[in-house]
């Protein structure tokens, strides 16, 4: 029997299909990297991960990467491409779908084009360990959405742009509380989740700095539930050194994660930390019995015609 033979008898394992969004209120701040570097950390640990840029303008992805897809995510929004998967490209040890050589922007897409960007990519996350959704900067409503189908939705931050960070929470937990409730008129037994738990990062900032900021952004989130009823509750995942010169020559001169040239480097280190963080969340029982956040969005977008009205009328 040959080894294509076996190939097709043998079933896929198992995947766990996790979701990581990766969002920001403002670009510059360091998100596309993050999202690169952890990509390249799952997939080192053997898990088998997808990273999907949805940048239709300028595809950073690509740009850092020195890319030239023959195809991005924009061919399948259009219908010239039918599927995710014939997009998808190997590079270092995860796989890529590119964002380059749009003409708008990701969170501008028309309701159908969301929904049907909503099924393909929750069935392709589901032939991954790690799916990772490198999202546009700032908080319109399609950018929250898909921010929001994530089991762990990450805001980069830096020490200089740590409101705006801050603000990004406090918009995607005004979403969240918006499609639970939603969710709950449509179905009276659904009980809607009452917490916003987003996991924080600061770049360019050292340890003692990012801590302090982190606790300031805490206090902020008491003063939030108090003000508006909005209960955030963030964790601290990490910081990353301003290390300019290294990561100058990481994605400008070499277009290589830092995870690969420079993996003892201090930003090295981090990125391996935070991603042991996503690792040791799988064997958790109470996240396991949560509902997959991706399907409640599916459920959200289940009566088309309805939403569609709601959707263009907000």
């Amino acid at each position: 029997m040959t080894v294509q033979e076996m190939n097709a008898i043998t079933p896929e394992p198992k995947r766990l299909g996790k979701i990581i969004s990766t969002i920001s209120n403002k670009g510059g701040v360091g998100k596309t990297v993050y999202s690169i570097e952890i990509a390249n950390q799952l997939s080192k640990h053997g898990k088998k991960v997808l990273l999907i840029d949805t940048d239709l303008n300028t595809g950073d992805i690509s740009i850092k990467l020195s890319l030239r897809p023959n195809g991005t995510l924009i061919d399948f929004l259009e219908k010239k491409i039918t599927s995710l998967e014939k997009l998808v490209i190997k590079k270092y040890n995860f796989d890529l779908i590119p964002g380059s050589g749009g003409s708008f922007r990701f969170a501008n897409i028309n309701y159908f084009q969301k929904v049907k960007f909503i099924k393909a990519f929750k069935a392709i996350s589901e032939k991954y360990d790690y799916t990772i959704l490198d999202l546009g900067a700032g908080i319109e409503r399609t950018t929250l959405d898909f921010a929001l189908s994530a089991d762990y939705t990450t805001i980069v931050t830096t020490p200089e742009d740590v409101q705006t960070g801050y603000g990004c929470a406090k918009a995607a937990a005004e979403r969240m509380y918006e499609l639970e409730n939603r969710l709950q008129e449509k179905d009276k037994t659904y009980r809607p989740k009452k917490e916003f738990s987003p996991l924080f990062v600061f770049n360019k900032s050292d340890k003692d700095l990012a801590h302090a900021i982190f606790s300031a952004i805490k206090k902020a989130t008491e003063v939030t539930k108090d003000k508006f009823g909005i209960e955030i509750q963030p964790k601290y995942l990490g910081s990353v050194e301003p290390e300019y010169k290294l990561f100058g020559k990481s994605y400008a001169q070499l277009h290589t994660p830092i995870s690969v040239k420079f993996p003892h480097s201090g930003s090295g280190r981090s990125f391996q930390k935070m991603a042991h963080y996503y690792l040791m969340s799988e064997g958790k029982r109470s996240f396991k019995k949560k509902e997959s956040p991706i399907n409640k969005i599916m459920r959200f977008f289940s009566n088309e015609n309805n939403e569609q009205e709601i959707y263009a009328a907000n």
